[in-house]
């Protein structure tokens, strides 16, 4: 069974509205990015899926698209 996209989406959606940092490298995220640029916003499993992380609230975070290029 493939991942929820409506789930995703409404995730994001509570993530975003609070703005929070990079839980990566602690630095803003830009809010108004595009979607494909490095500094955009993604949300990041803190136990990734191939882990055993679970694919629910507690276990995402705010991060960059790509937090090393910065």
């Amino acid at each position: 069974m493939g991942r929820n996209t409506a789930k995703q989406t409404r995730f994001r959606k509570v993530i975003a509205q609070a703005k929070p940092a990079c839980h990566i490298c602690g630095q803003a995220i830009d809010w108004n990015a595009g979607h494909l640029d490095p500094r955009s916003f993604v949300i990041d499993h803190v136990i990734p899926l191939a882990k055993g992380g679970e694919d629910a609230l507690p276990n995402l975070r705010a991060a960059h698209r790509h937090p090393l290029l910065q």
